[in-house]
């Protein structure tokens, strides 16, 4: 899996944590372990998007325009790794489907049985997803265990 998510949450929340301030991106790779270019090009994806603002020069840097409340996991994470992902280097077997003497050859048949399965399992990734804001990030973030709770509330009893 790509970085792109987990950069995209960790400027969100470091740019929050550190409002009004203008953020330089070097600052953010510091924070984030990363190259600074990497995360400029995904701080231009959240730019794009609406959300954040930036400025370069001497006084520029990036700053939040939204609230944490008004922005949903899901959607960031549809934004940052599309559905249409390549499961090719997860399958094995022809996947052009060139060798196949039978329907009921597995070599010609595994690819497209297997993106079918990776399909319908990152579908249920992203609806997941949905269900949080990145409040509720910022929450777990502060009490690790309050995700469990949110989708578990069983759990509370517990804990």
């Amino acid at each position: 899996m790509r970085l792109d998510f987990s950069v995209a949450v960790h400027s969100l929340l470091y740019l929050d944590e550190n409002r009004p301030r203008k953020i330089a991106s070097r600052e953010l790779a510091a924070s984030l372990q990363l190259n600074a270019v990497m995360i400029r090009n995904i701080l231009s994806v959240l730019h794009k998007q609406g959300y954040i603002e930036g400025s370069v020069g001497k006084n520029g840097g990036y700053q939040l325009v939204r609230e944490l409340a008004d922005i949903n996991v899901g959607e960031l994470y549809d934004l940052t790794i599309p559905p249409t992902i390549s499961y090719a280097r997860f399958i094995t077997g022809d996947s052009k489907g060139t060798k196949a003497s039978s329907q009921t050859d597995i070599s010609a048949n595994i690819s497209q049985t297997l993106t079918d399965l990776f399909t319908l399992a990152d579908e249920d990734y992203r609806k997941f997803y949905h269900q949080f804001t990145m409040t509720d990030l910022k929450q777990d973030l502060q009490h690790h265990g309050y995700f469990r709770q949110l989708t578990n509330p069983a759990n509370t009893e517990n804990s």
